[in-house]
């Protein structure tokens, strides 16, 4: 079978492999679409996965299980998440399941960017779930990604009535934009220097939209004429988008960091004015069972609409142009591998 390997340069070639073999309350799943996330783009962080086989946003469809297996059939349609907490230690019980050794150490097999992928039985059992009817494959893929805004959501505490900030409008921004007007925000306002990314968060909800960076010149304080929001969401993880950001959040307010920052980047900030205005600083990292349940609700219901994120698509054989074209963010969104 073939899959998608990620090399010691970063660079990422089709590669040809054995068909996994699974045992007792597992699955093999036959992959029909991948997205490419923005972790998969950030050169550091990909050449740290150096050998490995990507993909993490998939769905597809049940071809074989193994004993045990009652729930799922072949031919059933599913989103498994890549990782698959215990549910049982004190990070879960706590609703941390990040933080679960199991959660951390669990991963689909090989990876998935492949025509075939093994379900381990912890993930298959407590965060694999079936595709609602209605829901093609390429809408179904979106789940983690949104989950992962969900969950972000939840750490700020985002209530209806609150506005909110999105600076970098990519996929992640863009289902922002569209899961805070579910959610019943007061304002939404977005923020990209890409025109493209900017008229198609006009189009998600977005009350005003800056064509704007953060990149610590300023402009975006500026371009916002002052105006300050209950929760800003950072979708860069670079040190001055987040200290630009920080700027626009209203006292009490969240400053939500959703990507994370190299790992020698430092940030210097003061105290003083923290305290003053109490801003919370809020990283999210992921997601658990919980937010992929909620972020399949929102996608069935069609409540956080994703059908017109995809503008992209490339088969399997041509993944080194489909990661090239992810990386020139100008008149491009989500792409995603096709099976």
């Amino acid at each position: 079978m073939k899959a998608v390997r990620v090399d010691a340069d970063g660079s990422v070639s089709v590669v040809e492999m054995p068909t996994p073999r699974i045992g007792p309350g597992e699955a093999l799943l036959r992959t029909r679409v991948a997205g490419i996330c923005g972790s998969d783009l950030i050169d550091w962080y990909v050449r740290m996965k150096a050998g490995t086989i990507l993909g993490h946003e998939i769905a597809g469809e049940i071809v074989e299980v193994g004993p045990g297996v009652a729930p799922f059939s072949p031919g059933d349609r599913v989103v498994p998440h890549h990782h698959a907490p215990c549910l049982e230690c004190q990070a879960c019980r706590a609703g941390r399941f990040v933080h679960c050794s199991e959660w951390r150490s669990s991963r689909l097999d090989p990876g998935g960017m492949a025509d075939l992928v093994r379900i381990p039985e912890g993930n298959l059992a407590r965060d694999t779930r079936k595709v609602p009817e209605g829901l093609s494959d390429e809408e179904a893929s979106l789940t983690e990604p949104l989950a992962t805004v969900v969950k972000a959501f939840r750490r700020a505490a985002f209530e209806p009535g609150q506005s909110l900030l999105v600076v970098g409008l990519g996929t992640a921004g863009q289902l922002a934009v569209r899961l805070a007007r579910a959610k019943g925000a007061s304002r939404v306002a977005g923020a990209d220097p890409v025109v493209s990314r900017a008229e198609l968060a006009r189009a998600s909800g977005a009350d005003e939209v800056f064509e704007a960076g953060a990149g610590g010149s300023g402009e975006l304080a500026r371009r916002s004429a002052g105006r300050l929001y209950d929760v800003v969401f950072v979708c860069p993880g670079r040190i001055e988008a987040m200290r630009e950001a920080a700027g626009l959040v209203a006292p009490g307010g969240t400053l939500l960091l959703f990507t994370m920052s190299g790992p020698q980047e430092i940030w210097t900030l003061s105290p003083f004015d923290l305290y003053f205005r109490e801003v919370r600083i809020v990283p999210s990292y992921s997601c658990g069972p919980d937010d992929t349940r909620d972020s399949l609700d929102l996608l069935a219901s069609r409540r956080v609409p994703v059908a017109n994120l995809v503008t992209h698509r490339f088969p399997i054989d041509r993944a080194p142009e489909a990661f090239a074209r992810a990386k020139d963010p100008n008149g491009s969104l989500k792409v995603v591998i096709t099976f």
